[in-house]
């Protein structure tokens, strides 16, 4: 018979001291209980409740379970998820502020200029896009109208209305090129081409309205008037993506 003498510890695996109340059933043996510890780990705040036993010569037949029963908040489930969330969080805000700190010594003094043309561009991306919408597919739809009905009174008035709102939405536009050219003259050549490019929808346009005024005074015959139709809608659609090709490249 051989004499053993060791210590037996019970680490409840109850995290975030949400742990209490321990009520231990202990086998038909002696066994002392000692002061609980702390067993801390990632993430935890509080640490995980250690039981702390000891028993003196033990042997084989003294394996035993120790039955341990404890009050536990489901609530505390929650607390890991949390604190890993805010620290994705607080990382990420770091990262955001960081990144838009502007940690130059310098001064940029072209940098107010550079916004002020790159808001004055998205500005022009808007009265083009009411270009194609209220004056290009205007006037395509007044061509296509002029053919079924052929009255010249409301041909008149629809023309006269699209070519007023078509003057102000490219006075518009001249003024806020040359405004773009004023905070970015290195933009001027791609400006240039711009209104190069605006000039030859114009130009389509102003065919297309020659034709729909033609049809409705008779003056063309309805096969001439459908192929030259066609023509023209395939420049105008030529234009209409070189223009949107020349405002990327602002």
């Amino acid at each position: 018979f051989v004499s053993k003498s060791r210590s037996i510890s019970s680490g409840i695996n109850a995290e975030y001291g949400g742990a209490g109340g321990f009520e231990v059933v202990y086998p038909n043996y002696e066994i002392t209980r000692q002061a609980d510890e702390k067993h801390k780990t990632y993430l935890d705040t509080f640490g995980r409740p250690v039981l702390v036993f000891t028993a003196k010569n033990l042997e084989e037949n003294h394996i035993k379970n120790i039955e341990v029963y404890y009050k536990f908040n489901s609530l505390m489930l929650l607390q890991e998820p949390i604190l890993v969330t805010m620290a994705f969080m607080v990382l990420f805000l770091t990262v955001i502020i960081f990144v838009r700190l502007d940690f130059s010594i310098a001064v940029d003094e072209n940098r107010e200029a550079r916004q002020r043309a790159a808001y004055l561009v998205e500005e022009l991306y808007t009265l083009t896009n009411k270009i194609k919408n209220n004056v290009v597919d205007e006037t395509v739809e007044l061509l296509a109208s002029v053919k079924s009905s052929k009255d010249n009174k409301s041909f008149k008035n629809s023309r006269k209305e699209i070519e007023a709102q078509y003057k102000q939405l490219l006075d518009d536009c001249a003024a806020t090129t040359k405004k773009i050219v004023a905070f970015a003259p290195t933009l001027a050549d791609k400006v240039a081409d711009l209104n190069r490019r605006e000039g030859e929808r114009k130009s389509i346009l102003a065919s297309i309205t020659s034709l729909a005024e033609k049809v409705v005074s008779d003056k063309i015959s309805k096969n001439v008037s459908s192929d030259q139709e066609a023509a023209l809608q395939a420049k105008l659609y030529t234009a209409q993506s070189n223009i949107e090709d020349a405002l990327a490249a602002l």
